[in-house]
C-alpha cells in the first residue's frame, strides 16, 4: 500500500486557520508534478488547542497516515509535545516531522524528548518538507544545487527561495469553502526590514513579496469569493511604499462586495500623506490595521532595535483615524527593556490618547532563536520556563508589579478593547488626571469586588462601572447613568438592560408607543428611551469600524 502523509495544524481557536500547512502542501504537490516524483499522497487536518486531546488523536488514526507532521508554535508546543507521545506509545511506526517557529532553533526550551519524533525541518518548510519526504521515501530525488538542502538523518532544512512567487496561491475554488467562518491567511511578503530584539522576523532574512500582479490575482479569488476577511501574515506590510498603495488602491477599486475586509500590519511611522489621502477613501470596512508602538520610550526602542518616529506615528494614527472608515489595533509590549512602572505608565498614556479602536497591552515573550535571548543577562530578565515563556520580571519591572499590571490589562481588556463603554469611559476621563490614573482605579475597585479574571456578564460590567463612579466621582450619577445606558443600546439590541440602570426607562411605555408611530421600518429602526431622552437606533448592522450600533435622539 502506498503512504501517506498528513499534516496537521493545532490552532489557537477554531476561527484561525494556519497558512503554514496549506503552503507546505500546495507546494509539495507542485514539486511533486514538476519534477515528476511519485511521492506520498498529502492531506491536512486542522484543530484547535480546545479540542481534547482524544478527539484529535482518534481522528489522525482514522486517516491511516504513514508520516504526521505537526506545525509547531509558541500556543501549541506542550500540546503537540503530549500528542507525539500517545501516537508513538500506540503506533511506534509512524514517522512524526516536527516544524514551525517553535523548533526550528532548537528544542531546549521545549519539553520533547528524542523519542517524541523522528525528523525535524528547520527554517522555511516548502523545499525542505519535499526534499525530507522524498528521504524518507527513498525516491532519491536530487535537490537543485539551489536548494542546498542539508539532512543528517533527523534535521532537514533548504536555503530559502530568492522568490515567493515559486509558491503557488493555496486557496481554490475546491478548497475555499472548508475556511467558512474562519480567518483567511494570506502572505504577500515574508522578512521583515527591521531587526526588533523580540521577534523572530528579525532573523528570516531579506524582504521577499510577491509580483504585483500575482497578489491582484490573489486578491480578487478573496473579492468574488466573498470571503469574511483575509489577514495578511507580511510584518511589514508598507516595508514598500509604492506596493502598499497600489495593493489598497486595488482593493479600493475592486470592492463591490462590502462583506470581505483586508486585516494589515504596518509601521505608522513610514506611512506618509500619499498612502493616507489613499486609505481616507476606503470604504467603511474594507481595511483593518495594526500598527505596533510597542513603547513610547525612546531609549527602549533604541535598545530593541526598533527604530521609530514616535510623533510621526501618533500624528499619522490620528489623521488615519479622522476618517472614521478604518479600524485600528495598536499595541504595547509590557516586560521591554528600560521600561519601568512610570515609563509604562507614559507609554499608555500616549498611547491611550491616539484612542485606537483597540489598544493590546501584551506582555513580553521569549522566543527560540530571537536576539532577545543576548539580552537576559544584561537586564536581569526572568521568564517563565513553559510556554508561552511569558516575563516574571527584570531590571525594571519586579514580579509584583507584572502581575499588578497583569490586572490592570484583565481590566482595560474588559472595558475598553470590548467597544462596549467607548462614551462611558470618555466622560470618566473628567473626573481623573490621566488615562492610567483613571483604570488604575478602575482596577482597585473591580479587584475589590472579584471583578478580575472571572467571566462577568456585560450587564454586571454596566453596573460595576456604575457604582465605581459613584464611589470614585461622588456625584449624582443620572448623566452618567444615561451614557452608561446609551453604550448599553449602542452595543446591544436586547431591551433587559442592565438592573442598575432600569429606572431610567421606567413609566415610560405612553410615550413609547406614541413615538414608534412615527417610525417607518420598525423592523430595523427601534426607540429607545433613556430619562428623558428618545432615541431612534438603527439594529439592521452595526457599524463595520466600531461595531457599534448607530443613532440619533428624536
Amino acid at each position: 500500500m502506498k503512504k501517506t502523509i498528513l499534516l496537521v495544524a493545532l490552532n489557537s481557536k477554531f476561527i484561525h486557520s494556519n497558512l503554514a500547512v496549506h503552503s507546505i502542501a500546495t507546494a509539495y504537490d507542485n514539486y511533486c508534478n514538476k519534477y515528476k516524483v511519485d511521492l506520498p499522497k498529502i492531506s491536512i487536518n486542522e484543530f484547535s488547542i480546545n479540542d481534547t486531546e482524544d478527539s484529535i488523536i482518534s481522528s489522525i488514526f482514522s486517516k491511516t497516515p504513514d508520516i504526521i507532521a505537526f506545525s509547531v508554535y509558541i500556543w501549541n508546543c506542550d500540546f503537540v509535545q503530549k500528542l507525539c507521545e500517545k501516537i508513538k506509545l500506540i503506533m511506534p511506526e509512524i514517522k512524526i516531522i516536527l516544524g514551525g517557529p517553535q523548533v526550528s532553533f532548537g528544542l531546549e526550551s521545549t519539553k520533547f524528548e528524542e523519542s517524541d519524533y523522528d525528523y525535524i525541518i528547520r527554517g522555511e518548510g516548502e523545499r525542505a518538507f519535499f526534499c525530507l519526504a522524498n528521504e524518507i521515501s527513498e525516491k532519491h530525488f536530487v535537490a537543485l544545487p539551489e536548494w542546498d538542502f542539508s539532512f543528517d538523518g533527523k534535521t532537514a532544512s533548504c536555503r530559502n527561495a530568492e522568490s515567493l512567487d515559486e509558491y503557488s496561491f493555496v486557496y481554490n475554488d475546491n478548497n475555499i469553502t472548508s475556511f467558512d467562518n474562519r480567518i483567511i491567511y494570506y502572505e504577500s511578503s515574508r522578512g521583515c526590514p527591521f531587526r526588533c530584539a523580540y521577534c523572530l522576523s528579525s532573523v528570516c532574512g531579506k524582504v521577499r513579496g510577491l509580483d504585483i500582479n500575482r497578489v491582484k490575482s490573489d486578491l480578487n479569488f478573496f473579492l468574488t469569493h466573498n470571503v469574511r476577511q483575509v489577514k495578511f501574515v507580511d510584518r511589514t506590510f508598507n516595508y514598500d511604499k509604492k506596493r502598499a498603495i497600489e495593493i489598497w488602491k486595488y482593493l479600493i477599486e475592486n470592492c463591490d462586495n462590502n462583506l470581505t475586509n483586508f486585516h494589515f500590519e504596518i509601521s505608522a511611522d513610514i506611512i506618509d500623506n500619499e498612502a493616507i489621502e489613499v486609505l481616507s477613501e476606503s470604504p467603511k470596512g474594507l481595511i483593518k490595521i495594526e500598527a505596533g508602538i510597542q513603547s513610547f520610550n525612546s531609549k527602549t526602542l533604541e535598545e530593541i532595535n526598533r527604530k521609530c518616529d514616535l510623533d510621526t506615528l501618533k500624528e499619522n494614527l490620528k489623521k488615519i483615524l479622522s476618517y472614521e472608515n478604518i479600524n485600528i489595533h495598536s499595541d504595547l509590549i509590557i516586560g521591554l527593556p528600560y521600561e519601568g512602572i512610570d515609563s509604562f505608565k507614559d507609554s499608555f498614556i500616549k498611547a491611550y490618547s491616539i484612542k485606537s479602536h483597540q489598544l493590546q497591552l501584551g506582555f513580553l515573550k521569549l522566543l527560540p532563536g530571537a536576539p532577545l535571548n543576548n539580552m537576559i543577562e544584561k537586564h536581569g530578565y526572568v521568564f517563565s520556563e513553559n510556554p508561552p515563556y511569558e516575563i516574571i520580571s527584570n531590571n525594571y519591572l519586579t514580579a509584583f508589579e507584572i502581575l499588578y499590571l497583569k490586572k490592570f490589562e484583565d481590566v482595560f481588556e474588559k472595558l475598553y478593547n470590548s467597544g462596549r463603554f467607548v462614551l462611558s469611559l470618555e466622560y470618566l476621563e473628567n473626573y481623573f488626571e490621566n488615562a492610567y490614573e483613571m483604570f488604575e482605579k478602575i482596577t482597585e475597585f473591580f479587584e475589590e469586588n472579584n471583578l478580575i479574571y472571572s467571566s462577568v456578564s456585560t450587564k454586571t460590567l454596566y453596573c460595576f462601572l456604575r457604582r465605581f463612579f459613584i464611589k470614585f466621582c461622588q456625584e449624582d450619577s443620572i448623566k452618567f447613568d444615561e451614557i452608561l445606558l446609551l453604550d448599553y443600546y449602542c452595543s446591544e439590541r436586547s431591551e433587559q438592560i442592565p438592573i442598575d440602570l432600569k429606572y431610567l426607562t421606567s413609566h415610560q411605555k405612553e410615550r413609547k408607543e406614541e413615538l414608534l408611530k412615527t417610525v417607518s421600518d420598525k423592523n430595523k429602526n427601534f426607540v429607545r428611551l433613556i430619562g428623558d431622552k428618545a432615541y431612534l437606533f438603527s439594529y439592521e448592522s452595526k457599524d463595520p469600524v466600531n461595531e457599534r450600533y448607530s443613532y440619533r435622539q428624536i
